[in-house]
C-alpha cells in the first residue's frame, strides 16, 4: 500500500471512530466521483417496499451502480427484480465491491468482473452482466428463464481479488 494511500484508509477510519455515517460517506464518494445518487423509493426500479433509505445506489449514464444494497426481505425475489427493473428501464446493472456472497451468486450468473482504479479511493470491482444475447441463449437452452449456468472460468474457486478470477 502507499503512502497516499494509508493516509486516505485512515482518514475514512477516522471518520468512522468519530460515528460518521458509513452509508452517507458512501454516497459522498458517489458523488465526489462524478455519479448520481438515486434515493431509494425515486424510481420504478427501486421500490421503497423492497429497499431501505440507507441503500446506495448510483448512476453514471445509463449504468445503474449498487454500492450498498440490502433487501428488506432477503430470498423473496427484490434483487431479481431490482435487476429487472433496471433493465427494463433501459439501464446496465453494475455491482460494485460485492460481499463475498454475493460474489458467489454473480459467479454462479455468470457476470463478469472488472477491477478499476489505481487509488485506495478510486479503486473497486465492478460486476456486470454477461451480454444479453448469452444470458438469453443460456436462458433458452436451459428451458428456463434463469440466468446461465457459470462457465468452467467463472466458476473457479472464489478469491478476494476479482482480477484472479476473470483475467
Amino acid at each position: 500500500m502507499r503512502t497516499g494511500d494509508i493516509e486516505k484508509a485512515m482518514g475514512i477510519f477516522l471518520r468512522l471512530m468519530a460515528g460518521d455515517d458509513p452509508a452517507q460517506m458512501m454516497r459522498e464518494a458517489e458523488v465526489h466521483k462524478g455519479f448520481t445518487i438515486v434515493p431509494v423509493g425515486s424510481v420504478p426500479w427501486l421500490p421503497a417496499k423492497d429497499w431501505g433509505r440507507r441503500d446506495v445506489v448510483s448512476t453514471d449514464g445509463i449504468e445503474v451502480r449498487l454500492v450498498a444494497i440490502t433487501a428488506k426481505r432477503p430470498r423473496q425475489g427484490a434483487f431479481r427484480r431490482l435487476l429487472a427493473g433496471i433493465e427494463a428501464a433501459g439501464l446496465r446493472p453494475v455491482i460494485v465491491c460485492p460481499l463475498p456472497v454475493m460474489e458467489t451468486i454473480m459467479i454462479r450468473w455468470g457476470w463478469r468482473c472488472r477491477q478499476i482504479g489505481i487509488e485506495f479511493d478510486e479503486r473497486e470491482d465492478q460486476w456486470r452482466p454477461p451480454r444479453r444475447e448469452a444470458r438469453t441463449e443460456a436462458a433458452a437452452s436451459a428451458g428456463t428463464g434463469t440466468p446461465p449456468q457459470p462457465s468452467a472460468r467463472a466458476g473457479r474457486p472464489a478469491s478476494s481479488h476479482c482480477a484472479e478470477r476473470n483475467p
